[in-house]
């Protein structure tokens, strides 16, 4: 896709692909809406944006199906690889966090918190818990 604008003025491509002019806002970033089955007017209050702008991303894809269904696809296959990644280095730098239960994990942190407050409370020489 070129740098030039489309022929649906509210869609401009950009280095980040084709984006709703005026905004930093991705045709890829309304599509994960789409998939989801949102309502037109949903996209429009979720992305802030006008229902014109709206209608405009479904144009664009309507015109351009292929070369953005393969973009998206391209663009989720990368967020999980960088996710798994991600997972990846976390497990090796605190192996605990992923041994334990969300419920476990939360109460640890809890306490993690109150210990600090207690800490930062008797440095200040207060004493008030609340």
């Amino acid at each position: 896709m070129s740098d030039t604008t489309t022929t649906n003025s509210l869609v401009v491509e950009t280095p980040r692909g084709p984006s709703i002019a005026g905004t930093r806002i991705t045709v890829y970033s309304v599509m994960d809406l789409i998939k989801n089955n949102r309502s037109r007017e949903y996209i429009a209050r979720m992305m802030l944006i006008s229902p014109e702008q709206v209608d405009a991303v479904f144009e664009y894809i309507a015109q351009h199906r292929q070369a953005v269904e393969q973009e998206y696809e391209r663009i989720l296959r990368r967020e999980a690889e960088a996710r798994a990644e991600s997972e990846k280095f976390m497990r090796e730098r605190t192996p605990e966090l992923f041994d334990i239960s969300p419920e476990e994990l939360r109460r640890r942190l809890i306490r993690r918190l109150e210990e600090k407050k207690n800490a930062l409370q008797s440095q200040n020489g207060n004493h008030d818990s609340r």
